[in-house]
């Protein structure tokens, strides 16, 4: 018996892919075995594969938010087209794109429609206070066990969260010609490298980063730190500027490097020795970041930060907000140590094939989306 059609409701499902909630759609559709899957995307977009439907509801491929005429196309998209048995919305909570989505499903039952609504929380919002009135889905699906217990905090029902995690595709390794052009086109040199591949300017990571590398680089002077960071909002400039001048004042910003927002995060993971990921607030990312989840593939340890989503990762040194001393000093026994730093990332490495795969998290939704037709989609 074929699998009910899912709608995916998201942004454009369209290079480039640099945004976690697009990565997310597409890496669960082309992974789905059961559901048959529909994603809205940009004409001319690149195929998917034979089992995903691609409709180009989108003229372009946008930016992180899409804009009001975007949003309209969507509303259009579900009162008129072919309604499908599942909509799958994936976005974080807000009261414009929930209160359009719910009008949409209210025109559509109207006329007949009894199709399930599944809504992802790509990323958790700043603040859950009443977030009960964005959610209008029949299932809820959350990307961690943190964000279930905010919900739960909030009175949003246990019976309609369901927790099923982010996935990544796994990047390939650079063999040794490879590995040195990534480096050289970053001017990275051939000793250790401490990755950085959070932001300047939501959270405190890159403040920590800076203030542990007197420590990391004094214990390991051939390392250096490379803060890849994507500048998301106006603010991030301001910040990096806040960075640097910091590095400037401990002495080290030679033994470090600023790449910004790099097209070949998956090359630059390749090379890495550690990431530092000392990040305490995940707002606009989703909870697990893929980048982490794909440093996991590749086997490479990690530090995070403990107190959000990240303690999921428990396989790897965790450190408190803002402690630069805890930072260097787990970066620098991985640097130093190399049975600990293998150990870790053979840990993160059984980790990411056991839960973050696309196959395991598309399994999931799998589950899921039958669950939603016995229900009577």
């Amino acid at each position: 018996m074929p699998g009910p059609r899912v709608l995916f409701v998201s942004k454009p499902i369209a290079p480039p892919w640099n945004d976690g909630s697009k990565n997310l759609v597409r890496d669960v559709a082309t992974h789905l075995t059961r559901a048959r899957p529909t994603v809205m995307t940009t004409k001319g977009a690149p195929a998917l594969g034979s089992r995903v439907e691609m409709e180009a509801v989108y003229r372009d491929a946008g930016r992180f938010a899409p804009a009001a005429t975007a949003n309209a196309r969507v509303a259009l998209r579900l009162v008129v087209g072919d309604p499908k048995d599942i909509w799958h919305f994936v976005f974080a909570p807000n009261p414009l794109s929930s209160g359009v989505a719910e009008i949409a499903r209210r025109a559509r039952a109207a006329i007949g429609w009894r199709g399930k609504v599944v809504q992802t929380i790509a990323s958790a919002p700043r603040n859950f206070d009443g977030i009960g009135r964005w959610l209008f889905g029949d299932m809820v699906v959350v990307l961690s066990d943190h964000t279930r217990g905010r919900l739960l905090g909030a009175g949003v029902s246990a019976e309609q969260i369901r927790v099923i995690p982010p996935c990544a595709r796994a990047p390939r390794k650079l063999d040794a010609l490879e590995a040195k052009r990534v480096r050289d086109q970053h001017g990275l040199g051939d000793g250790p490298i401490v990755l950085y591949p959070g932001d300047y300017e939501v959270s405190q990571g890159a403040q920590t980063v800076a203030s542990s590398v007197p420590a990391i680089v004094k214990a390991v002077p051939e390392a250096t730190v490379v803060f890849a960071c994507r500048k998301k909002t106006e603010a991030a400039n301001d910040a990096q500027s806040l960075v640097e001048r910091e590095l400037d004042r401990l002495g080290v910003a030679n033994k470090t490097r600023h790449l910004g927002e790099v097209s070949d995060m998956a090359d630059l993971l390749a090379i890495a020795t550690v990431v530092a990921f000392p990040v305490d607030d995940l707002y606009g990312k989703v909870d697990l970041p893929l980048v982490l989840l794909e440093a996991m593939a590749l086997g490479l340890p990690l530090v995070v930060c403990r107190g959000g989503p990240l303690e999921a990762l428990e396989f790897a040194p965790m450190v408190d907000p803002g402690d630069h001393r805890a930072l260097a000093k787990s970066v620098v026994e991985l640097l130093e140590n190399e049975d600990v730093a293998r150990a870790v990332g053979a840990e993160g490495k059984r980790v990411y094939d056991a839960r973050y795969t696309p196959e395991a998290v598309a399994a999931a939704y799998d589950d899921l989306y039958a669950e939603c037709a016995e229900l009577g989609g």
